[in-house]
């Protein structure tokens, strides 16, 4: 993808972005002065931030069985799934892994944040270094495979991929996830 291409889909990233952080504020504050809850209107995932997910490395194939053109996402990991994975994956439970479809649930600002600063490859890279298997062919079994979502270094990966985004989301309008990766390089 060339530069202006990249630049251009950022910015629209961005004002996508924004107007989906507008949204949930005017929701919170219309909850606040009535003093009852709203019905929230469904977001889908920004168009604009689906074309820099897709250029995410990794992220045209499954981050657990290499499917391709995965339509699920783990929030938890900031990564795509196919939809036999999703299942597995909500078989976890969402104190291990929060699931989403790409075209049908609704999205919030941090949700869309944490999909785009994480990544397939960043995700299975991760598990990698940890000794974890990164794909099903490393794995002695499924189960083996399943369970390094259980492990500390995987809960390890989630709060610092929540704490990541909980820092992009207060530096204010998305400059993009190499932005945040050139920042934390510099401290």
């Amino acid at each position: 993808m060339g530069i202006n291409m990249q630049s251009t889909d950022l910015s629209h990233a961005a004002r996508e972005l924004e107007e989906l952080r507008r949204l949930e504020q005017d929701e919170w504050l219309e909850e606040k002065i009535n003093r009852t809850p709203i019905k929230h209107r469904h977001r889908r995932f920004p168009p604009s931030c689906l074309n820099l997910l897709r250029g995410i490395d990794g992220n045209l194939r499954c981050a657990d069985c290499d499917a391709t053109n995965p339509q699920w996402a783990t929030i938890s990991y900031g990564a795509l799934l196919c939809i036999e994975c999703s299942g597995r994956h909500r078989q976890l439970g969402v104190q291990i892994s929060t699931v989403r479809s790409i075209s049908m649930d609704s999205w919030s600002h941090s949700e869309v944040l944490s999909i785009l600063e994480g990544g397939n490859k960043q995700l299975n890279d991760f598990f990698a270094r940890h000794g974890l298997p990164s794909s099903r062919h490393e794995a002695e079994d499924e189960e083996t495979y399943r369970n390094r979502y259980r492990t500390n270094a995987a809960m390890f990966y989630r709060d610092n991929l929540s704490l990541h985004v909980g820092r992009v989301e207060q530096a204010g309008v998305y400059k993009g996830r190499h932005h945040s990766l050139t920042k934390k390089k510099t401290r």
